[in-house]
């Protein structure tokens, strides 16, 4: 049993099953079977791994950094979780870096000051938190 069959057997909610997902740093292999689970659960961990990028790295960690080539998936991700705000900001981010590099480097810091990391970010998890018990019941 990984950390995902634990988290749904024990029938965690909300916040308690978004931390029990963060245990997929230590148990990576299971990334190769997300496709075993229900579809939120992979958004759940994309969210996660855009998190500890974002905190890590910054705005450019997601841009053209580590998750550079997920950065469809991560706006696309936030969308179905219903953070529509943040999915705008780094679709603008994204935009930006493909067709202006120099003009993103001017608005990289006043873009990273729009994300729920430095404004909002109760609220972001909170939206998680919904959005994790909606799919659970």
């Amino acid at each position: 049993m990984n950390f995902i069959d634990k988290a749904i057997s024990d029938e965690l909610t909300g916040d308690d099953f978004l931390q029990a997902m963060a245990d997929i740093y230590s148990e990576s292999d299971v990334r190769e079977i997300l496709r075993n689970y229900p579809p939120f659960i992979s958004d759940v961990i994309m969210i996660i791994d855009y998190d500890t990028v974002l905190q890590m790295d910054g705005l450019d960690g997601i841009i053209n950094g580590s998750l550079k080539n997920k950065c469809i998936e991560i706006i696309d991700t936030l969308e179905r979780c219903g953070i529509d705000s943040e999915a705008t900001v780094i679709r603008q981010a994204k935009e930006l870096s493909d067709t202006d590099v120099g003009k993103y480097e001017k608005e990289c810091d006043n873009l990273y000051s729009k994300l729920a990391l430095n404004n909002d970010y109760e609220g972001f998890g909170k939206i998680m938190c919904d959005y994790i018990d909606k799919n659970l019941a």
